[in-house]
């Protein structure tokens, strides 16, 4: 299995994650904190394969980013650096089709999920005018529901720490108050246009919505 992990910060929770993973995998992580790690684990079932940017590419980019980078899959599996499995949770994430939207059936939904092939065939990638954070889910699962592919709801009985990234600066948050708020707007203009597309970066939203 490969892993994708987009991660900011909590690079414990990183360590967590992979210490949780029950099967072989190659974790990739995509390392948005600007700075190089040295990272420990004890977890012989796993390889790590690390990607370090000089800035935060942002939610949406990192989880295309992944994508990209493994051309070839038939789904990808793609999580959270502050998820948690518990066994067997890959094994069943590994059953994922390839002609859907895979989520969990605990809210936060989009914590760990796959996509298939079929999907970025038929939808294309997540839009990367919503960064850093927050509403590229919501956007990509109404684009897929229009595209008429299926959204299933898989019983991973996993643990998440919810919006730790957030929570652990202050400077986060204050600037989430922010770009939630702007990509809502987006959001909601692109629902309001009836625009199912795939969307833009763009680089005044990106310097506007900045984190860094």
């Amino acid at each position: 299995m490969k892993l994708i992990v987009p991660v900011l910060n909590r690079f414990d929770l990183l360590t967590r994650m992979v210490n949780s993973v029950d099967v072989e995998a190659t974790v990739y992580v995509i390392n948005n904190s600007g700075v190089r790690q040295d990272f420990v684990y004890d977890n012989a079932l796993v390889k790590m394969h690390w990607v370090d940017l000089p800035s935060n590419l942002g939610v949406a980019s990192s989880w295309n980013l992944g994508i990209k980078m493994l051309p070839f899959e038939s789904r990808w599996f793609i999580t959270s650096a502050d998820t948690c499995f518990a066994p067997g949770d890959l094994s069943l994430l590994d059953s994922a089709r390839d002609d859907a939207v895979s989520l969990c059936s605990v809210f936060p939904y989009w914590q760990t999920f796959a996509v298939g092939q079929r999907v970025v065939e038929q939808v294309g990638l997540f839009d990367e005018g919503l960064h850093p954070i927050y509403f590229e889910d919501n956007d990509y699962e109404r684009r897929v529901a229009n595209a008429g592919l299926p959204i299933v709801k898989l019983d991973l009985a996993l643990t998440h720490d919810n919006s730790s990234t957030i929570n652990s600066n202050i400077r986060f948050g204050a600037r989430n108050n922010v770009t939630f708020v702007d990509n809502q707007k987006y959001f909601a203009a692109k629902v309001e246009a009836d625009n199912f597309g795939q969307g833009v970066w763009s680089l005044l939203r990106r310097r506007n919505n900045s984190w860094d």
